[in-house]
């Protein structure tokens, strides 16, 4: 018999970028206005981080911390459920 188990996790992603500040005066009035453009999420910002590589991390914390669901079932239930509704298709 074959069972499994499906965990349901929540996870926060990182992206750290290194730009350094004489690039972004080159393209904001101030460090300010970019900070301003950086929370505001607006198109200037958005067009400018693009061309910039980051470092990437994802965290799940559920499953660090536990509070996670989780389902058990025989891979033979999935299929019989599929099944079930193919059958309940054809009579339609």
């Amino acid at each position: 018999m074959i069972i499994k188990k499906e965990e349901y996790h929540q996870m926060t992603s990182y992206y750290t970028y290194d730009i350094p500040n004489e690039v972004i005066l080159e393209e904001f009035a101030s460090l300010n206005d970019f900070e301003e453009q950086m929370i505001n999420q607006t198109d200037k910002f958005d067009d400018f981080i693009e061309g910039f590589d980051y470092d990437y991390e994802d965290d799940i914390w559920t499953q660090r911390k536990g509070g996670y669901d989780l389902d058990w079932y025989r891979e033979e239930d999935e299929e019989e459920t599929n099944n079930e509704y193919a059958e309940d298709d054809e009579r339609d």
